[in-house]
């Protein structure tokens, strides 16, 4: 399994981090998958997600509305993208109970810590399994 994402799409979501740091953004990857390969076209901020210290929230009819929105362009939902201000790019308790709810769904996310970010990918690959590290390829 890997997440092979653009350059410029990343360097998007990492701005966005850093520009609303100490708030959490989130987000949806779309793209299209082949096998084991999950390859991100579009990454599409969520306006609604109101970022709290700790913990994110998003509107459910705006996820599902950028989903539909893809699926017209014949693009798929591959997962979500999220911030972490001042921790790191590790799935917290919450993040890991939610990925759970939602197994396949790949998560990105990004830790912003003293004006720099980095990142690591996710996936549950079922509601029953261990979280595992997906390796990220930056096109």
């Amino acid at each position: 399994m890997k997440l092979l994402i653009p350059e410029y799409i990343l360097d998007d979501i990492l701005k966005d981090a850093m520009r609303s740091y100490p708030r959490e953004i989130c987000g949806v990857l779309l793209g299209n998958t082949d096998g084991m390969l999950y390859r991100v076209n579009l990454a599409e901020k969520l306006m609604q997600g109101r970022g709290e210290e700790g913990y994110f929230l998003m509107d459910l009819n705006e996820w599902m509305g950028c989903i539909m929105r893809a699926r017209k362009q014949g693009l798929s939902y591959i997962g979500m993208y999220h911030s972490h201000p001042n921790g790191s790019p590790m799935p917290s308790s919450v993040d890991m109970h939610r990925m759970l709810e939602c197994p396949g769904e790949i998560w990105l996310i990004v830790a912003v810590e003293k004006g720099l970010a980095s990142y690591a990918a996710y996936v549950a690959p079922t509601s029953s399994s261990a979280i595992i590290r997906v390796p990220v390829e930056v096109l």
